[in-house]
């Protein structure tokens, strides 16, 4: 199969790196502005560098277009390799607002073309494991979850900062706990949240309580020194812990005080090689995705209730399926 990379920031060479272990992959070309870096990374992948999607089609056959930009550029360079006929990789968020998602998902539709969208989570084997483990009933009937995440203020001149491009903290740093949550539960009844900024940090607080009953908080700090990840899911019967700075990070605490930590090893293998496999075997017709356009839409329509919550001081609820 014949990939292509939109992209050459650090997404776009840690998509690059995951690409060129797969095996059955040929990598045809990078394309980005930053000329200096485009050149330095097509040399490290012994791959093509090219300006634009309508350069690369032109000029190479490719199969898959894997795109890794800024979030506010997805739109155009989704539509514009659904136009070509190309299937399209797209990082998260899929787009900044529920209106351009759906416009991204009619037109690959209408060219007949697959959309993954990475949703990177839902390959980390932490997060899995956790999932298979509520919906095996380990913790019992699900009652409230906690899920933070943190990470370093963006740098002054980067485009996170901006909300126009990003989206802001709810969307491009939300969307991992949101989907997971959504993936792992139900959909979304009501949402409540709070967006606290002041210079140089962000917090973001958002509760949601989901169809099946379960009360889920998310925590989300543009404030950290280094990257924090945590989760407490608790239930009836027992709870399930993680932290990412743990040495065992993952423990499943039943209420006969049995405990299993799950091994280190089930993290060897990067969540990033994972998921292009899984789309890989998804375009072949190897499996059904774990993760499809729709759901990106519509974790995207819950950051949007979050968003306005946050702004209208009050809870925002959600009609039938999230929506």
């Amino acid at each position: 199969m014949k990939i292509a990379v939109v992209g050459s920031g650090k997404l776009g060479q840690r998509h690059l790196a995951a690409w060129s272990k797969i095996e059955g992959i040929e990598i045809v070309g990078v394309i980005a502005r930053n000329q200096e870096r485009l050149e330095k990374v097509a040399s490290e992948y012994g791959t093509i560098a090219f300006n634009s999607i309508d350069e690369l089609v032109s000029n190479t056959e490719v199969d898959v277009i894997d795109i890794c930009t800024p979030t506010h550029t997805h739109a155009d360079l989704v539509v514009e390799a659904a136009n070509q006929k190309k299937h399209v990789i797209c990082e998260k968020p899929l787009a900044l607002t529920s209106e351009e998602a759906e416009g991204i998902i009619q037109v690959c539709a209408e060219n007949n073309v697959q959309l993954f969208v990475a949703q990177t989570l839902r390959f980390f084997p932490e997060y899995v494991n956790a999932r298979e483990q509520v919906k095996n009933g380990a913790i019992g009937n699900p009652g409230v979850m906690r899920l933070s995440r943190g990470v370093p203020y963006p740098a002054k001149d980067s485009w996170y900062t901006d909300e126009s491009k990003s989206g802001g903290l709810f969307m491009d740093l939300g969307v991992h706990d949101l989907d997971w949550v959504l993936w792992t539960f139900s959909d979304v009844e009501r949402v409540m949240a709070k967006h606290v900024k002041r210079s140089g940090l962000e917090y973001g607080f958002i509760n949601l309580r989901m169809t099946d009953g379960t009360i889920a908080h998310v925590e989300l700090s543009w404030a950290e020194t280094k990257f924090k990840a945590s989760f407490e899911l608790t239930g009836d019967k027992g709870m399930i812990t993680y932290n990412h700075d743990d040495s065992n990070p993952l423990v499943v605490q039943f209420r006969s005080d049995e405990n299993v930590q799950i091994p280190r090893s089930i993290m060897e293998k990067d969540p990033y090689q994972r998921q292009l496999e899984h789309f890989v075997k998804c375009i072949s017709g190897e499996t059904q995705p774990i993760v499809t356009a729709e759901d990106a839409l519509k974790v995207i329509k819950v950051v949007e209730a979050a968003v306005k919550s946050a702004k209208e001081g009050q809870p925002v609820t959600l009609g039938k399926g999230g929506n």
